[in-house]
């Protein structure tokens, strides 16, 4: 189930990433939110989905493949724009799913393991 979830993660990223049209806009920088969303979400279930996988492996991974998607997005489809703001917002993303992972990290070892 987990690694169902992270291949239907990675295609909707895909889709959204490599599709001719940007999203339409929702509001102002929904875009960067939208990036930011995506790859928080991305990173969490990889994480969720790999968890024998190294912390330091996995997390550079995600870390590098985050401004490589960009560069891949405008090289496979020249009508998007190169944006280092989307980068940015991966990067943030990714950041947020490692804080959030570290912290129920602490909070499962803090309060339910036993003593």
């Amino acid at each position: 189930m987990r690694k169902l979830m992270f291949l239907t993660c990675c295609a909707v990223l895909a889709y959204g990433l490599f599709r001719p049209e940007p999203p339409p806009d929702l509001f102002e920088s929904s875009d960067k939110f939208l990036h930011l969303l995506a790859f928080a979400g991305l990173s969490l279930i990889s994480r969720f989905a790999f968890p024998s996988v190294p912390g330091w492996l996995l997390w550079s991974l995600l870390y590098s493949q985050a401004p490589l998607l960009e560069w891949l997005q405008h090289t496979l489809q020249p009508t998007r724009e190169f944006s280092q703001l989307d980068i940015l917002a991966n990067l943030c993303g990714v950041s947020i799913a490692l804080v959030l992972w570290t912290l129920q990290s602490l909070v499962r070892k803090r309060f339910f393991s036993p003593a």
